[in-house]
């Protein structure tokens, strides 16, 4: 399988196992192409 299409989705976490949690599809990207598309790297949690 490889990717063809690219839709933006928000998320709220990613789980242990690799999962998105709470997942909201926003929409078909079709200016970006499939092979660009890379993970985000998570940031770390703000100090309180």
């Amino acid at each position: 399988m490889k990717p063809e299409l690219v839709v933006e989705v928000t998320y709220l976490t990613w789980t242990e196992d690799n999962l998105l949690r709470h997942v909201s599809y926003q929409g078909q990207r079709k200016d970006k192409p499939a092979r660009q598309v890379v993970r985000p790297v998570p940031h770390p949690p703000r100090p309180s």
